[in-house]
Protein backbone atom coordinates (compact mmCIF):
# COMPACT_ATOMS: atom_id res chain seq x y z
CA UNK A 1 0.00 0.00 0.00
CA UNK A 2 1.28 3.61 -0.51
CA UNK A 3 1.49 6.13 2.25
CA UNK A 4 1.21 9.55 0.16
CA UNK A 5 -0.96 10.36 -2.52
CA UNK A 6 -0.83 13.60 -4.18
CA UNK A 7 -4.26 14.47 -5.75
CA UNK A 8 -4.15 15.79 -9.07
CA UNK A 9 -6.53 17.33 -11.56
CA UNK A 10 -9.41 20.12 -10.90
CA UNK A 11 -11.92 19.54 -8.19
CA UNK A 12 -15.25 18.54 -9.55
CA UNK A 13 -18.15 15.77 -9.26
CA UNK A 14 -18.16 12.53 -10.21
CA UNK A 15 -20.93 10.19 -11.53
CA UNK A 16 -19.61 6.90 -10.51
CA UNK A 17 -22.19 3.99 -10.70
CA UNK A 18 -20.01 1.76 -8.56
CA UNK A 19 -19.77 5.05 -5.92
CA UNK A 20 -22.53 5.56 -3.12
CA UNK A 21 -22.94 9.04 -3.65
CA UNK A 22 -21.76 12.02 -6.43
CA UNK A 23 -19.40 14.27 -4.86
CA UNK A 24 -16.22 15.89 -5.34
CA UNK A 25 -13.71 13.55 -6.56
CA UNK A 26 -11.13 15.19 -4.72
CA UNK A 27 -13.05 15.03 -1.23
CA UNK A 28 -14.17 11.17 -1.68
CA UNK A 29 -10.74 10.43 -2.56
CA UNK A 30 -9.03 12.34 0.68
CA UNK A 31 -11.82 10.41 2.73
CA UNK A 32 -10.81 7.00 1.13
CA UNK A 33 -7.24 7.55 1.54
CA UNK A 34 -7.79 8.62 5.00
CA UNK A 35 -9.86 5.33 6.25
CA UNK A 36 -6.84 3.21 4.81
CA UNK A 37 -4.24 5.37 6.32
CA UNK A 38 -3.07 6.73 3.37
CA UNK A 39 -1.99 10.71 3.87
CA UNK A 40 -3.29 12.52 1.09
CA UNK A 41 -1.32 15.90 -0.32
CA UNK A 42 -4.18 17.77 -1.69
CA UNK A 43 -3.10 20.68 -4.14
CA UNK A 44 -3.45 24.36 -4.04
CA UNK A 45 -5.51 24.64 -7.54
CA UNK A 46 -3.49 26.50 -10.58
CA UNK A 47 -5.40 27.91 -13.59
CA UNK A 48 -2.00 27.69 -16.01
CA UNK A 49 -3.84 29.27 -18.54
CA UNK A 50 -1.43 31.86 -20.20
CA UNK A 51 1.23 30.37 -17.84
CA UNK A 52 4.11 31.83 -19.95
CA UNK A 53 2.58 35.39 -19.22
CA UNK A 54 1.78 35.28 -15.22
CA UNK A 55 5.29 32.79 -14.75
CA UNK A 56 6.41 35.16 -11.82
CA UNK A 57 2.87 35.31 -10.22
CA UNK A 58 2.19 31.74 -9.65
CA UNK A 59 5.86 30.60 -8.95
CA UNK A 60 5.43 29.75 -5.45
CA UNK A 61 2.85 27.66 -5.72
CA UNK A 62 4.07 25.56 -8.26
CA UNK A 63 7.40 25.29 -6.41
CA UNK A 64 4.71 24.44 -3.41
CA UNK A 65 2.98 21.63 -5.46
CA UNK A 66 6.41 20.19 -6.57
CA UNK A 67 7.36 19.86 -3.05
CA UNK A 68 4.54 18.19 -2.12
CA UNK A 69 4.96 15.67 -5.14
CA UNK A 70 8.49 15.04 -4.23
CA UNK A 71 7.15 13.94 -0.86
CA UNK A 72 4.42 11.99 -2.00
CA UNK A 73 4.82 7.98 -2.84
CA UNK A 74 1.99 7.96 -5.45
CA UNK A 75 -0.12 10.37 -7.67
CA UNK A 76 -3.34 10.60 -8.77
CA UNK A 77 -4.40 11.91 -11.79
CA UNK A 78 -8.14 12.94 -12.90
CA UNK A 79 -8.05 13.23 -16.65
CA UNK A 80 -11.39 12.81 -17.36
CA UNK A 81 -11.22 16.71 -17.40
CA UNK A 82 -8.02 17.76 -19.01
CA UNK A 83 -6.02 20.66 -17.70
CA UNK A 84 -2.49 21.51 -17.94
CA UNK A 85 -1.66 21.90 -14.42
CA UNK A 86 -2.76 18.28 -14.55
CA UNK A 87 -0.90 17.26 -16.82
CA UNK A 88 2.61 18.69 -16.35
CA UNK A 89 2.34 17.44 -12.54
CA UNK A 90 1.54 13.65 -14.22
CA UNK A 91 5.04 14.58 -16.30
CA UNK A 92 6.83 15.99 -13.67
CA UNK A 93 6.09 12.87 -11.06
CA UNK A 94 6.73 10.35 -13.82
CA UNK A 95 10.11 12.30 -13.89
CA UNK A 96 10.75 12.06 -10.18
CA UNK A 97 10.30 7.98 -10.41
CA UNK A 98 6.55 8.16 -8.72
CA UNK A 99 3.79 5.63 -9.14
CA UNK A 100 1.16 7.58 -11.48
CA UNK A 101 -2.49 6.27 -11.73
CA UNK A 102 -4.48 7.75 -13.85
CA UNK A 103 -8.35 8.31 -14.19
CA UNK A 104 -9.78 8.56 -17.56
CA UNK A 105 -11.80 7.27 -20.81
CA UNK A 106 -10.23 5.23 -23.51
CA UNK A 107 -8.66 5.13 -25.44
CA UNK A 108 -5.77 6.64 -23.49
CA UNK A 109 -3.29 8.97 -25.38
CA UNK A 110 0.28 7.29 -26.13
CA UNK A 111 1.65 10.03 -24.08
CA UNK A 112 -0.70 9.02 -21.19
CA UNK A 113 0.38 5.22 -21.53
CA UNK A 114 3.84 5.96 -21.10
CA UNK A 115 3.69 8.36 -18.14
CA UNK A 116 1.77 6.34 -16.19
CA UNK A 117 2.00 3.08 -13.86
CA UNK A 118 -1.95 2.09 -14.46
CA UNK A 119 -5.28 3.58 -15.65
CA UNK A 120 -9.00 3.62 -14.67
CA UNK A 121 -12.12 4.44 -15.79
CA UNK A 122 -13.86 4.31 -12.25
CA UNK A 123 -13.10 6.65 -9.93
CA UNK A 124 -13.22 3.43 -7.30
CA UNK A 125 -11.41 1.55 -9.01
CA UNK A 126 -8.34 3.97 -9.37
CA UNK A 127 -8.77 4.37 -5.43
CA UNK A 128 -8.71 0.30 -4.69
CA UNK A 129 -5.68 -0.08 -6.57
CA UNK A 130 -3.84 2.60 -4.43
CA UNK A 131 -4.88 1.34 -1.10
CA UNK A 132 -4.23 -2.45 -1.96
CA UNK A 133 -1.29 -2.51 -4.45
CA UNK A 134 2.08 -2.04 -3.03
CA UNK A 135 4.23 1.16 -3.32
CA UNK A 136 6.26 1.11 -6.27
CA UNK A 137 5.93 0.56 -10.35
CA UNK A 138 3.44 -2.27 -10.97
CA UNK A 139 4.89 -3.98 -14.33
CA UNK A 140 2.14 -6.42 -14.42
CA UNK A 141 -0.60 -3.97 -14.45
CA UNK A 142 1.25 -1.61 -17.11
CA UNK A 143 2.63 -3.71 -19.65
CA UNK A 144 -1.48 -5.42 -19.85
CA UNK A 145 -2.56 -1.88 -20.34
CA UNK A 146 0.28 -1.08 -22.41
CA UNK A 147 -0.48 -4.09 -24.74
CA UNK A 148 -4.30 -3.76 -25.20
CA UNK A 149 -3.72 -0.30 -26.54
CA UNK A 150 -0.83 -1.83 -28.98
CA UNK A 151 -3.37 -4.26 -30.10
CA UNK A 152 -6.16 -2.11 -31.17
CA UNK A 153 -4.11 0.20 -33.36
CA UNK A 154 -1.74 -3.46 -34.26
CA UNK A 155 -4.36 -3.93 -37.93
CA UNK A 156 -4.67 -0.10 -38.69
CA UNK A 157 -2.53 2.56 -40.71
CA UNK A 158 -1.62 5.31 -38.10
CA UNK A 159 -3.62 8.89 -38.94
CA UNK A 160 -2.75 10.95 -41.64
CA UNK A 161 0.69 12.85 -40.46
CA UNK A 162 1.30 10.29 -38.51
CA UNK A 163 4.34 7.68 -38.43
CA UNK A 164 3.47 3.87 -37.72
CA UNK A 165 6.47 3.82 -34.75
CA UNK A 166 7.14 5.27 -31.79
CA UNK A 167 11.01 6.48 -30.49
CA UNK A 168 11.33 6.88 -26.59
CA UNK A 169 15.22 7.92 -26.18
CA UNK A 170 17.06 7.36 -23.19
CA UNK A 171 20.11 8.42 -21.18
CA UNK A 172 21.83 4.68 -21.63
CA UNK A 173 23.60 3.41 -24.93
CA UNK A 174 21.46 0.63 -25.34
CA UNK A 175 18.85 0.40 -27.84
CA UNK A 176 15.88 -1.91 -28.04
CA UNK A 177 14.18 -3.16 -31.22
CA UNK A 178 10.51 -4.01 -31.54
CA UNK A 179 9.81 -4.03 -35.04
CA UNK A 180 6.82 -6.78 -34.99
CA UNK A 181 5.48 -5.27 -31.88
CA UNK A 182 2.23 -4.88 -34.47
CA UNK A 183 1.28 -6.95 -37.65
CA UNK A 184 3.09 -6.25 -40.88
CA UNK A 185 3.14 -7.22 -44.33
CA UNK A 186 5.81 -8.97 -45.83
CA UNK A 187 5.27 -10.34 -49.46
CA UNK A 188 1.69 -9.18 -49.83
CA UNK A 189 1.04 -11.07 -46.73
CA UNK A 190 -0.06 -10.37 -43.61
CA UNK A 191 1.77 -11.32 -40.31
CA UNK A 192 0.20 -11.02 -37.05
CA UNK A 193 1.87 -8.76 -34.34
CA UNK A 194 4.62 -10.69 -32.34
CA UNK A 195 2.58 -9.09 -28.69
CA UNK A 196 4.60 -7.84 -25.65
CA UNK A 197 7.30 -7.57 -27.70
CA UNK A 198 6.76 -3.73 -27.90
CA UNK A 199 5.51 -3.50 -24.74
CA UNK A 200 8.62 -5.00 -23.11
CA UNK A 201 10.69 -2.32 -25.04
CA UNK A 202 9.14 0.79 -23.82
CA UNK A 203 8.91 -1.26 -20.05
CA UNK A 204 12.73 -1.87 -19.92
CA UNK A 205 13.07 2.29 -21.27
CA UNK A 206 10.76 2.66 -18.45
CA UNK A 207 13.18 0.61 -15.63
CA UNK A 208 16.52 1.70 -17.38
CA UNK A 209 16.65 4.96 -19.08
CA UNK A 210 17.68 2.96 -22.61
CA UNK A 211 17.18 3.58 -25.56
CA UNK A 212 13.61 2.31 -27.64
CA UNK A 213 12.20 1.67 -30.93
CA UNK A 214 9.36 0.48 -31.75
CA UNK A 215 5.69 -0.09 -34.56
CA UNK A 216 2.69 1.06 -32.74
CA UNK A 217 0.20 0.75 -35.85
CA UNK A 218 0.47 -1.87 -39.36
CA UNK A 219 3.47 -1.61 -41.01
CA UNK A 220 2.63 -1.76 -45.04
CA UNK A 221 5.80 -3.22 -45.09
CA UNK A 222 8.11 -5.34 -42.68
CA UNK A 223 10.68 -3.26 -41.02
CA UNK A 224 12.97 -6.12 -40.45
CA UNK A 225 13.62 -6.67 -44.67
CA UNK A 226 12.52 -3.73 -46.17
CA UNK A 227 15.64 -1.60 -45.34
CA UNK A 228 14.25 2.10 -46.82
CA UNK A 229 11.37 1.75 -44.92
CA UNK A 230 10.62 4.96 -42.51
CA UNK A 231 11.46 2.50 -39.33
CA UNK A 232 14.59 1.66 -40.25
CA UNK A 233 15.78 5.11 -41.92
CA UNK A 234 14.98 5.99 -38.33
CA UNK A 235 17.10 3.35 -36.99
CA UNK A 236 20.03 4.79 -39.16
CA UNK A 237 19.92 8.12 -38.01
CA UNK A 238 19.22 7.39 -34.04
CA UNK A 239 22.79 5.07 -34.99
CA UNK A 240 24.36 7.74 -36.17
CA UNK A 241 23.38 10.27 -34.02
CA UNK A 242 23.79 8.60 -30.92
CA UNK A 243 26.35 6.96 -28.87
CA UNK A 244 24.52 3.48 -29.08
CA UNK A 245 26.82 0.55 -27.46
CA UNK A 246 24.32 -2.05 -28.31
CA UNK A 247 21.44 -3.13 -29.68
CA UNK A 248 18.86 -5.64 -28.30
CA UNK A 249 16.21 -6.88 -30.82
CA UNK A 250 13.00 -8.64 -29.62
CA UNK A 251 11.22 -10.84 -31.69
CA UNK A 252 8.45 -13.58 -30.82
CA UNK A 253 8.87 -17.30 -30.93
CA UNK A 254 4.73 -18.10 -32.00
CA UNK A 255 4.99 -21.46 -32.58
CA UNK A 256 3.71 -23.08 -29.52
CA UNK A 257 5.39 -26.50 -30.44
CA UNK A 258 8.94 -25.18 -29.94
CA UNK A 259 10.78 -26.02 -27.02
CA UNK A 260 13.08 -22.95 -26.69
CA UNK A 261 12.32 -20.14 -24.19
CA UNK A 262 14.31 -17.99 -25.57
CA UNK A 263 16.68 -18.13 -29.16
CA UNK A 264 19.75 -15.84 -29.04
CA UNK A 265 20.59 -14.89 -32.77
CA UNK A 266 24.36 -13.80 -33.20
CA UNK A 267 25.01 -14.82 -36.58
CA UNK A 268 27.42 -16.95 -35.19
CA UNK A 269 28.87 -14.28 -33.20
CA UNK A 270 29.48 -12.38 -35.99
CA UNK A 271 26.58 -9.52 -34.57
CA UNK A 272 28.52 -9.25 -31.55
CA UNK A 273 31.82 -7.09 -33.03
CA UNK A 274 33.92 -9.16 -31.06
CA UNK A 275 32.24 -8.37 -27.69
CA UNK A 276 31.49 -11.96 -27.11
CA UNK A 277 31.46 -11.11 -23.08
CA UNK A 278 27.99 -9.58 -23.64
CA UNK A 279 26.18 -12.86 -24.57
CA UNK A 280 27.92 -14.82 -22.42
CA UNK A 281 26.78 -12.19 -19.52
CA UNK A 282 22.94 -12.78 -21.21
CA UNK A 283 23.62 -16.35 -20.99
CA UNK A 284 24.42 -16.53 -16.92
CA UNK A 285 21.88 -14.29 -15.68
CA UNK A 286 19.18 -15.93 -17.51
CA UNK A 287 20.56 -19.23 -15.91
CA UNK A 288 20.36 -17.77 -12.51
CA UNK A 289 16.72 -16.87 -13.15
CA UNK A 290 16.56 -20.92 -13.68
CA UNK A 291 15.70 -20.24 -18.41
CA UNK A 292 17.23 -23.38 -19.05
CA UNK A 293 15.73 -24.15 -22.46
CA UNK A 294 17.77 -21.69 -24.04
CA UNK A 295 18.44 -22.19 -27.92
CA UNK A 296 21.09 -20.11 -30.36
CA UNK A 297 21.43 -18.82 -34.02
CA UNK A 298 18.24 -20.25 -35.83
CA UNK A 299 19.29 -21.78 -38.38
CA UNK A 300 16.66 -20.54 -41.29
CA UNK A 301 17.80 -16.73 -40.24
CA UNK A 302 21.42 -17.39 -40.38
CA UNK A 303 21.68 -19.18 -43.52
CA UNK A 304 19.42 -16.77 -45.48
CA UNK A 305 21.01 -14.65 -47.89
CA UNK A 306 19.03 -11.64 -47.09
CA UNK A 307 20.19 -9.01 -45.43
CA UNK A 308 17.98 -7.69 -42.68
CA UNK A 309 17.59 -4.77 -39.94
CA UNK A 310 20.25 -6.61 -38.43
CA UNK A 311 22.69 -6.33 -41.22
CA UNK A 312 22.41 -2.87 -40.64
CA UNK A 313 23.25 -2.51 -37.32
CA UNK A 314 25.93 -4.81 -36.92
CA UNK A 315 27.33 -4.66 -40.70
CA UNK A 316 26.98 -1.05 -41.94
CA UNK A 317 27.17 0.74 -38.46
CA UNK A 318 29.59 -1.68 -36.24
CA UNK A 319 27.23 -1.78 -33.46
CA UNK A 320 27.42 -5.07 -31.30
CA UNK A 321 23.91 -6.43 -31.91
CA UNK A 322 21.53 -9.73 -31.05
CA UNK A 323 18.18 -11.20 -32.18
CA UNK A 324 16.47 -12.40 -28.72
CA UNK A 325 13.28 -14.30 -29.95
CA UNK A 326 10.85 -15.04 -27.17
CA UNK A 327 8.57 -17.80 -26.60
CA UNK A 328 4.73 -16.56 -26.11
CA UNK A 329 4.67 -18.59 -23.29
CA UNK A 330 7.03 -16.31 -21.19
CA UNK A 331 4.89 -13.39 -22.85
CA UNK A 332 2.13 -14.07 -21.20
CA UNK A 333 1.77 -11.99 -17.98
CA UNK A 334 -1.78 -12.25 -17.04
CA UNK A 335 -1.16 -15.94 -17.03
CA UNK A 336 2.26 -16.72 -16.39
CA UNK A 337 3.43 -13.28 -14.60
CA UNK A 338 6.69 -14.73 -12.62
CA UNK A 339 7.97 -15.93 -15.80
CA UNK A 340 7.44 -12.53 -17.47
CA UNK A 341 8.79 -10.58 -14.55
CA UNK A 342 11.54 -13.20 -14.38
CA UNK A 343 12.02 -12.01 -18.00
CA UNK A 344 12.33 -8.51 -18.01
CA UNK A 345 14.43 -8.16 -14.67
CA UNK A 346 16.67 -10.64 -16.26
CA UNK A 347 16.72 -7.89 -19.46
CA UNK A 348 16.59 -4.75 -17.64
CA UNK A 349 20.01 -6.27 -15.22
CA UNK A 350 21.79 -7.13 -18.50
CA UNK A 351 20.75 -3.88 -19.78
CA UNK A 352 21.95 -1.87 -17.02
CA UNK A 353 25.16 -3.74 -16.99
CA UNK A 354 26.37 -3.23 -20.20
CA UNK A 355 25.36 0.67 -20.47
CA UNK A 356 27.72 0.87 -17.27
CA UNK A 357 29.91 -1.31 -19.01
Amino acid sequence: MTNTVYLSGPANKIVDPSLPISADWKLYAASTFLKSGITVANPIELDLTGFVKSVNEHSGAIKHSLTLIDRADSLLVNLLQVSESATMEMFYAHSQGKQVVVLGSEPFNPWVLFHSSARFQKLKEALDYLVNQPVGFDTLTWSNQYETQLKRQAEQYPPEGEQDFEYYGGNLPVLILAPHATSYFLDGNLFQQESYTGTLATLLHKLTGCHALLTTYCMAADPVYYLNSPYARFLLHILKKTNIKMVLVLHGIEDWNIENDLVINSWNKQSLKNKTEYQNLLISLLNVKEFKDIGFDSMDLVNKGFKTINHLIFEEQNIPAMRIEIHKRLRLPKLHPTQYMNLHNVLAQFIMLIGAH
